[in-house]
């Protein structure tokens, strides 16, 4: 390559740019994964993607520039929660984010060199600003990415996987229970499973943080949830229920996931003494089935890469990874300023 890579802040006036080379990224990526948005493979649109995103509060983006040309680029959303908000249950209340569509790297460049550049930009402004928490979104099948933010200290987090509602679901299911659409009457029995799924994810080795000040705020939400258009499903085993799925619409289904298709899987979980019994293979039987009647064609949903119990059991029904969140964490000791010259402590 002639002439060394330069660092500088990213503008508006480079979403033309930057849109290009995001929407060659992506329809290589949409090669792999049919069920990504096909818009995004146009430059125009994926320009404007990239608009967006330097529009959104706490955004900050940096290109990567040789010889006068973007060689790369990454946009970063800075992200902060109160305890009690619903969204801390399940990300950091300090942190800081590049979505899929806020990096590429233009073909035949290092991604390993120009990532790291890129990265080294913007988390020297998040350390100032103590955000201590880094996550960038990548599409799987990318090896040259991932293995750009693997060496920067990042590891896989949580995926995101879709399949098809009408792909038959294999597996024995439990005969013995009933799979119902729950009712606002239900509410005590999906609040008792939705916390033992949470529990399950405070447990080893995921270690997510019980957040007990957003409690009020989750069971406004199932409550509301109970009340919508779109259906929890309960699997019975007499009168104890052994087992929910609850989707939304849209949820939070990754924005370069196809834009039609926004049914996601919000939380899935089987009692601990139901479990290995067919009670999951029996609800997702259920729901697929009504998710395709119901003109519902893809099903996303999330798990913790570290979920020894979710992750085998929804790639094994089908669900094909999407997108991954890699998680750096900095030490905190980076913020307590630097020793005087020879002091060695």
């Amino acid at each position: 390559m002639a002439g060394r890579l330069q660092v500088r802040p990213l503008d508006e006036s480079d979403a033309e740019a930057c849109g290009e080379l995001l929407a060659a990224r992506h329809r290589r990526d949409r090669a792999r994964l049919p069920y990504l948005e096909p818009g995004l493979e146009e430059p125009g649109a994926a320009a404007g993607a990239v608009r967006h995103l330097l529009g959104r509060p706490g955004a900050g983006g940096v290109a990567a520039v040789r010889g006068g040309r973007i060689a790369g680029f990454c946009i970063g959303l800075r992200l902060t929660f109160s305890a009690a908000d619903f969204a801390s249950q399940f990300l950091p209340l300090r942190s800081a984010v590049v979505p899929v569509a806020g990096h590429a790297v233009t073909p035949g460049e290092d991604a390993t060199e120009v990532y790291r550049l890129l990265y080294a930009a913007l988390a020297a402004a998040w350390v100032r600003e103590g955000v201590l928490v880094h996550r960038v979104h990548l599409v799987p099948g990318d090896a040259a990415a991932e293995e750009a933010w693997v060496s920067l200290g990042f590891g896989r987090a949580t995926t995101a996987g879709t399949r098809e509602t009408a792909r038959p679901v294999d597996g024995a299911a439990a005969a013995s229970v009933r799979v119902d659409q729950a009712t606002p009457e239900d509410f005590a029995a999906v609040r008792r499973l939705s916390r033992e799924l949470a529990a399950h994810h405070q447990g080893s080795p995921m270690f997510w943080p019980p957040v007990i000040e957003a409690g009020a705020a989750l069971d406004g939400f199932l409550q509301a949830s109970l009340a919508g258009p779109v259906p929890t499903f309960l699997a019975w085993d007499g009168d104890e229920a052994v087992g929910m799925q609850l989707f939304l619409v849209p949820g939070f289904t990754p924005e370069h996931v196809r834009q039609d298709q926004r049914l996601y899987l919000f939380e899935g979980v089987v009692s601990a003494a139901a479990r290995g019994s067919g009670v999951g293979t029996a609800l997702l039987r259920a729901s697929m089935a009504w998710a395709a009647a119901n003109g519902h064609e893809l099903c996303t949903l999330h798990w913790a890469s570290g979920n020894y119990l979710g992750a085998p059991f929804w790639l094994g029904h089908g669900f094909v990874p999407v997108e991954h969140t890699m998680e750096r964490r900095i030490d905190e000791r980076a913020l307590w300023g630097r020793a005087e010259p020879g002091h060695t402590g």
